[in-house]
């Protein structure tokens, strides 16, 4: 599974309380003491009823009794059975009263459920599902009835089985082959581990199989999971629509089933849907007919699947409209159908690449793209039918920005990588779920790179996954990549960076030391070995080291290797020492981390690191091949590296190795000498001039290099021209941005920044010529954002100037001037430096617009204004049905408030204000855990940290370990303001005075 001024203050520093709602308030007003005799006779009633409720509920009535066999009679009295009446087509089935076993917290004690793996004694072979969602009968629920077939590896009177919010009509099991029925005695329900236990009268023999018969009713739930509705608007009609998203843990929430994902298991889906919509599912519809019982409805049959998880699993009943090329086709709402022309276009090559790249061929029949109104997700890989937001395979130009195109084609790389990955081969637990994403994170990569060659993606692979993982997981709070979850929470938890990012850059290093052919060698082998089957990465491990040693190019076991990458949490930042009288050079490693609070007793964690290098007089930056290695040792000495004493020295070629680099005093005065060359910086590749200037930053952020040479290094900005490293700069930049924003010298950091954009921006300038490259489209987008957020006159002027004239429009829906690339400058302008008309303006567009690309870039300005209380606004609608803005959407509108200085405290205050509301309109936890992130960002001060500490502790420390994070992350904040505020305050002032030279 890829962001003149009107300002009313409020006086007590909370939001006002604003009631949207056109009703009149009515209500009854009662004296104290009618109201305390109702609440007495309320009490005794209370009283009665349980008494009636013990006599009469412990057996059923006499007359309820007709259809009951004497074995449920005779133990009603001992055990108060209840008899559920079902169907007139199913007999009836006996569910004691006490059986539902609940886990679940209490006052007094809390239960922490560890152990959530189903037994390994029963294993499902097939599915036979038949679902009838009931999408405009008003009542958004489904009717199901499932048959699964299941093989017994152990004798056993249990079956175990997951199901969330499903309603049990009847529930029978039978023998294989003779069809003979097993008695199902009890069931119960295990609530926390959300277990379906079925006890038997007799055991279930190992070797045999048995057939498993459900009837049940689901919930088309609005929470953006399981089997769950979404709609949309058009020509003023509200439209439904039934759609699924599965992974980690919701088919449990659609269907019985055993919800892990190396359960694998044949699918034989069948799905009934109004004559007039359409259903699409994993597999090719085989059939079709007439519903027996329901006039307006049809059944849709589709092809029995390959071997496949349960989270893989997926289905869709749409009235949307389609376009195929041969065995691709792609689905969307009927007026945004044209958009999906691009996603068609690039599907089928990235499909033909990676089956050569992988030497597999695509095993099924036919691949469905559809793009959703209402996806939690960015994207899902569903095994032939993948999901997506609208936002991230729609495009078309002259709409949307042309980095729109380059997000369309990452995400579709990305689920089709999926396909091989994740779904051909599947990890056997969710602890190793970056075996998906990770590669999938890589490939997307190398295959844009393939089919849209100026992209220049590989080089954009360090900014998006290396250098922007490395925040993340410099806190001691982050996780190794291949870590032990459990419960649900856990494992959607770590659908994070670490995951996709982390998992990501560890395989293009492995790529790198081990060269294209072996690694391309030994993924087919592992897919070959383990296809139809789930793996770990052992398995992939194994194979790489075999494909290594029969190719002769490593001499040790990948396995030694890449555990150090994959079971320890963090990353090394490897330091290079040079002897200038001797030549003799030192690299000594150790974990980087933001605060180091360890003492010099403590054992650091050690990895094995390639190592690649070139020096002033090779300049060869096309080898990445390791020079050499740091073999799990702490540090060692070489000396055979011809060097002279006044040559740089650089290691990490293209940033191939996941770890920073630091150098001596005098080898970074050397790249500082360098880089501020205008005649000579261009020697060192643009990977590696990002490289050192993330690294440089960094280092200093944490103490291990002095801010004054870091910012010497970020000066040389001022003639570069190439986007990797700028925009480089402009992230390690953006982090002094945050913590100055509130302070007195802002003004000094602003001006030194803007000198340093000046030239790049007049270059770039406002005019977009038409099929600009992608690359050079986004680093106009984010040099003209930085240069309008720091208050360049030209810049605001200008993006004033089209906001005035787009809100003078007489049709401003029909005619907008302003290019799609440069929108979200000058509308986050416009916005900002208006009130309330520019505000109401945007808040208008976003209303009316139907392009996803718009009403997400609307979404994003309106948190762009200083007033307060359009803020505080803006943040209530985002927790209303009625508003327009999608649940999906929540976290954008949160992020966008908290992104200035003004906001951020207004969206904290607002999260801690609402938060128990918060939680029951959200109703997920990594959404949560996101709003908490962006809502924080900005914290550094020592009471904002104990402010936050408290309302961690008091509100929100279910969260887990990302709220952690974020408390790790603002005391470090804090940490930095006392330790370096100082030092950059000076070194701004003197760049100022003029009195710094570069």
């Amino acid at each position: 599974m890829t962001q003149a001024r009107e300002t009313l203050g409020v006086m007590d520093g909370n939001p006002p309380t604003c009631d949207f709602s056109t009703k009149t308030k009515r209500g009854v007003y009662l004296s104290k003491s009618l109201a305390f005799v109702i609440l007495i006779i309320f009490a005794l009633a209370l009283v009665a009823t349980s008494f009636l409720v013990y006599n009469f509920a412990a057996c059923p009535r006499t007359d309820q009794l007709a259809n009951v066999t004497k074995y449920e009679l005779t133990h009603c009295d001992q055990n108060k059975f209840l008899v559920l009446p079902l169907t007139t087509e199913t007999s009836k089935i006996v569910i004691p009263l006490e059986t539902t076993t609940v886990l679940a917290t209490t006052e007094e004690t809390e239960i922490t459920v560890t152990d959530v793996r189903l037994p390994t004694n029963i294993k499902p072979e097939r599915y036979h599902l038949k679902l009838t969602p009931y999408i405009y009968e008003g009542n958004f629920t489904f009717d199901g009835v499932v048959s699964v077939v299941v093989t017994v590896k152990n004798d056993t009177k249990e079956v175990k089985f997951h199901g969330v919010e499903l309603t049990f009509h009847s529930i029978k099991l039978f023998e294989k082959g003779d069809g003979r029925e097993i008695i199902i005695s009890r069931r119960t329900e295990d609530v926390p581990r959300q277990f379906h236990i079925l006890t038997l009268e007799e055991s279930l023999k190992a070797g045999k199989q048995y057939v498993l018969n459900i009837t049940y009713t689901g919930i088309l739930n609005d929470n953006l999971h399981g089997f769950y509705r979404s709609s949309y608007e058009e020509k003023n009609i509200t439209r439904w629509i039934a759609v699924t998203q599965f992974q980690a843990t919701d088919a449990r929430r659609a269907f019985p089933c055993w919800d892990e994902p190396a359960l694998k298991a044949k699918f034989t889906i069948s799905i009934a849907r109004p004559s007039n919509m359409s259903s699409v599912s994993n597999m090719n519809v085989i059939s079709k007919e007439k519903h027996p019982t329901l006039p307006n409805y049809k059944w849709d049959h589709y092809a029995e699947s390959l071997p496949m998880s349960t989270y893989l699993v997926a289905f869709a009943v749409t009235d949307f409209g389609s376009i195929s090329d041969q065995n691709f086709t792609v689905w969307a709402r009927k007026e945004a159908l044209s958009s999906a022309k691009y996603a068609l276009n690039i599907g089928p090559k990235i499909l033909k690449f990676l089956e050569e790249y992988y030497k597999i061929k695509f095993p099924l029949p036919k691949i469905d793209m559809i793009a959703l109104p209402d996806f939690k997700a960015g994207a899902m890989e569903n095994w032939g039918l993948l999901t997506f937001r609208e936002l991230a395979m729609l495009y078309d130009s002259g709409v949307y920005p042309t980095t729109a195109k380059a997000r369309v084609a990452a995400v579709v790389a990305h689920e089709i990588a999926h396909q091989w990955f994740g779904n051909l081969v599947t990890p056997a637990w969710w602890s190793d779920i970056w075996l998906n994403e990770g590669f999938a994170s890589y490939v997307e990569y190398v295959a844009v790179d393939a089919v849209e060659e100026t992209w220049e993606s590989m080089e954009v692979f360090v900014l998006n996954e290396v250098q922007s993982v490395f925040k993340l997981d410099a806190l001691t709070s982050s996780h190794q990549i291949s870590v032990e979850v459990g419960n649900p929470e856990e494992i959607g938890a770590i659908f994070d960076k670490i995951s996709y990012g982390k998992g990501s850059a560890i395989l293009r290093m492995m790529n790198h030391f081990l060269t294209d052919d072996v690694f391309n060698a030994g993924i087919t082998d592992y897919l070959n070995a383990k296809k139809f089957g789930d793996a770990e990465q052992r398995d992939l491990w194994s194979a790489l080291t075999n494909a290594a040693h029969q190719r002769g190019v490593l001499d040790a076991d990948v396995a030694i290797i890449m555990d150090s990458w994959t079971l320890q949490t963090g990353f090394p930042v490897l330091t290079i020492n040079r002897d200038y009288n001797t030549g003799v050079i030192s690299f000594k490693q150790e974990r980087f981390v933001l605060i180091n609070n360890t003492s010099g007793n403590e054992t650091s964690p050690v990895w094995w690191i390639p190592v690649s290098y070139t020096t002033a007089a090779e300049k060869n930056f096309k080898s990445t091949s390791p020079k050499l290695w740091l073999r799990g040792e702490k540090s060692i000495e070489v000396n055979d590296i011809s060097i002279a004493k006044n040559e740089w020295f650089i290691a990490n070629i293209q940033q191939t190795g996941f770890y920073r680099i630091n150098y001596d005093e005098t080898n970074w005065r050397l790249l500082v000498d360098v880089l501020n060359n205008p005649k000579r910086f261009q020697e060192i590749h643009p990977i590696n001039r990002a490289q050192i200037v993330d690294d440089a930053m960094n280092l200093a952020l944490t103490g291990r290099l002095d801010y004054r040479t870091a910012l010497d290094i970020t000066s040389y900005l001022v003639h570069e021209r190439s986007y990797v490293p700028w925009k480089a700069g402009l992230m390690a930049l953006g982090y002094i941005d945050t913590m100055l924003s509130k302070g007195a010298y802002y003004l000094e950091y602003k001006r030194y920044v803007l000198r340093l954009l000046d030239g790049a921006v007049k270059d770039l300038g406002w005019e977009v010529p038409a099929n600009e490259n992608v690359v050079r489209a986004q680093q106009r987008a984010d040099l003209l954002s930085t240069a309008c957020h720091l208050e360049q006159l030209d810049c605001l002027g200008q993006a004033v100037r089209m906001y005035t004239n787009w809100m003078l429009t007489p049709n401003p829906d029909a005619y907008n001037e302003i290019h799609p690339d440069i929108r979200s400058t000058v509308y986050c302008v416009g916005v900002q430096a208006g009130g309330e008309r520019e505000w109401r303006f945007a808040w208008e567009r976003f209303r009316i617009a139907s392009a996803p690309a718009e009403r997400e870039l609307l979404l994003t300005v309106l948190g762009c204004t200083r007033s307060p209380y359009l803020l505080y606004r803006y943040l209530e609608l985002s927790l209303r049905n009625d508003s327009g803005i999608r649940k999906q959407d929540t976290v954008r509108v949160f992020s966008s408030v908290a992104g200035s200085a003004i906001g951020q405290p207004i969206a904290l205050n607002f999260v801690r204000a609402n938060w128990k509301r918060m939680k029951e309109y959200v109703g997920s936890i990594s959404t949560l855990n996101t709003i908490v992130k962006v809502v924080t960002r900005r914290l550094n001060q020592p009471h904002e940290l104990e402010e936050l500490k408290r309302f961690i502790s008091e509100s929100c420390s279910e969260l887990g370990r990302p709220v952690l994070q974020v408390l790790e992350r603002t005391a470090a904040n804090v940490h930095w303001m006392e330790n370096n505020y100082q030092t950059i305050v000076d070194w701004l002032l003197a760049a100022d005075n003029g009195t710094r030279t570069w």
